[in-house]
């Protein structure tokens, strides 16, 4: 009996193992997006990490599943800020820690920002905060493949 205990506990410390060892690598692949909603007259909390090599295997999935001339419908909507887009990505990439946009309208402060790595977005008002927080380079990577498919 001791010895079914101890290879059900083996097997067990492997497939947690083997979870630990799953979200490392998908956090090394593509780091996580979060989304952090805060409202203080709904009584919400809501925080969403969004694991990037997810949002990468969703657009490389599109590919398979969004007809072809729906995919050119959207080039014609994207004209040429897909190639601008990226190479403003690139060119953020080297700066450093920097604030893009901040505007403040009454008690109402958006701040798009470059911190660490990434962009990140803050939205302040008298009860609801919004925080939204993207990798540069899954952003870059994300960005490529929408561009090579349209």
């Amino acid at each position: 009996m001791k010895r079914f205990f101890l290879i059900v506990a083996a097997v067990f410390a492997v497939v947690i193992l083997s979870w630990v060892a799953l979200i490392g690598a998908v956090y090394a692949y593509g780091g996580v997006a979060t989304v952090r909603v805060q409202d203080a007259s709904e009584g919400l909390n809501l925080y969403v990490p969004i694991p990037m090599a997810l949002v990468d295997a969703a657009v490389t999935t599109g590919t398979w599943v969004v007809p072809e001339e729906d995919w050119l419908d959207l080039d014609v909507e994207l004209g040429d800020w897909g190639p601008m887009v990226r190479a403003m990505l690139e060119e953020l990439d080297d700066l450093p820690d920097v604030t893009l946009v901040e505007v403040e309208d009454g008690l109402t402060r958006v701040r798009v920002y470059k911190e660490n790595g990434a962009i990140k977005v803050r939205v302040d008002d008298e009860d609801v905060h919004v925080k939204v927080s993207v990798p540069m380079r899954s952003a870059r990577r994300t960005l490529s493949k929408v561009a090579n498919i349209i």
